[in-house]
């Protein structure tokens, strides 16, 4: 039976731009939150008021290597690329193999470049040469091929909120059938726009929190939606096991299994009784003992209540629930992105036994999810993504033994 490890990890987000410092910022709950401007003409017709902005990073390390991704690309592609050689930085290796696959998430499309270029052929009738190779939403894993000059499956897989998660999934699956030794896996959305278009959309779908501190509540009794993101990008290296110890690799954590559904029900909410993905997680988990739970988490009212009743169905009672926390919270919704982000927050809490704390106010009852962080024995984690059109995916990590 061959087994899947995890080796490198990076994160680009509003928590910083190197995992064990965005897992520090969490657990210290610190958030990058912002007002959005009152000289912004959108902000009269809208009820939100705060959201997360893109993050800034250095990428001088890189310059050479992201030249022309930077020149030619979209932003999304050049920050996934920038992630991908930090995560393989991290690794400790210099050349992946040929053969390596890419998998990457991506919730929506190049937003950014669609707009910009929009506006440029209304002003001047032109349009960048570049147009289309910048908006499609496959030039993101291809760039990462291309940078790295690796020539094994390269996808892209858009599935709303789980596409980070069905992309690590996914290479899970392609190195545990013996199909490459070496994934990189994750996500990646840029999601700024001066008409706050996405914004718009989520809040009349009900989903932006309306929260005078502009926090995000998720499971408490004041929810009101999930902190909008201008987006991040992750990415994970993934190893077969004997090809990670012939070169000595350090080990974050291993993963155990990986599951995906579709509720089949509706466009934008989920079956309130949560029965379709407690079937998933029960696939999922089995008989195992869950330590930490990474929740969706989106403080949505709907998603939250079908995402508890989960939770009590797999989990039980609160005195025997997992550990439960929900890092979209406190960096906002990263879309694409934010299931990567949280397999690599799993994978952090099992090497610091710490679960990062929450912002909350009136949490759900017999709910194991606090606003502190804790320090917990974290053996096995689960981290579980809920998608428009009912797309659901969770990834078990545990403890490399």
């Amino acid at each position: 039976m061959r087994r899947v490890v995890i080796t490198g990890m990076s994160e680009i987000c509003a928590a910083g731009s190197e995992h064990n410092e965005v897992f520090r910022n969490l657990c210290e709950k610190k958030i990058d939150l912002h007002e959005i401007e009152k000289n912004n003409p959108a902000r009269e017709k809208i009820c939100s008021r705060f959201y997360i902005p893109y993050p800034e990073f250095d990428d001088s390390k890189y310059k050479d290597k992201l030249r022309q991704v930077k020149r030619r690309g979209a932003k999304s592609a050049y920050t996934a690329c920038a992630s991908a050689l930090m995560a393989l930085d991290d690794a400790s290796i210099k050349v992946p193999d040929d053969d390596t696959r890419v998998y990457m998430g991506v919730g929506a499309p190049n937003m950014y470049e669609l707009m910009e270029q929009t506006f440029k052929l209304e002003e001047t009738q032109k349009v960048d040469l570049l147009l289309i190779p910048m908006t499609m939403q496959s030039s993101l894993a291809a760039w990462i091929s291309i940078v790295l000059g690796i020539h094994g499956r390269s996808s892209v897989l858009s599935m709303a909120c789980a596409s980070g998660t069905e992309a690590v999934g996914s290479g899970y699956e392609s190195i545990l059938n013996g199909q490459c030794d070496m994934a990189l896996c994750g996500g990646s959305d840029y999601l700024p726009d001066k008409n706050l278009l996405l914004l718009h959309g989520f809040e009349a779908l009900k989903c932006a929190t309306l929260s005078e501190e502009g926090y995000a509540l998720p499971f408490c009794e004041e929810s009101s939606g999930f902190l909008f993101s201008e987006g991040a990008a992750s990415v994970l290296v993934l190893e077969e096991l004997e090809h990670a110890r012939a070169r000595g690799a350090k080990i974050y954590a291993e993963i155990t299994g990986f599951e995906s559904s579709c509720d089949g029900y509706s466009i934008v909410s989920m079956p309130e009784d949560g029965s379709i993905i407690t079937k998933m997680m029960k696939r999922l988990v089995g008989d195992k003992k869950v330590d930490y739970y990474n929740a969706h988490g989106t403080a949505t009212k709907l998603n939250d209540a079908a995402e508890a009743a989960m939770i009590h169905n797999v989990f039980g009672s609160k005195e025997t629930q997992p550990a439960i926390s929900s890092t979209k919270c406190l960096i906002g919704h990263t879309l694409g992105a934010s299931g990567a982000i949280e397999v690599a927050v799993c994978a952090e809490s099992i090497q610091h036994n710490k679960v990062h704390g929450n912002t909350c106010k009136t949490v759900y009852d017999d709910l194991n999810f606090t606003a502190e962080t804790r320090d917990v024995k974290v053996d096995t984690a689960v981290s579980a993504s809920f998608g428009f059109g009912g797309h659901n995916a969770a990834i078990m990590l545990e403890r490399y033994k």
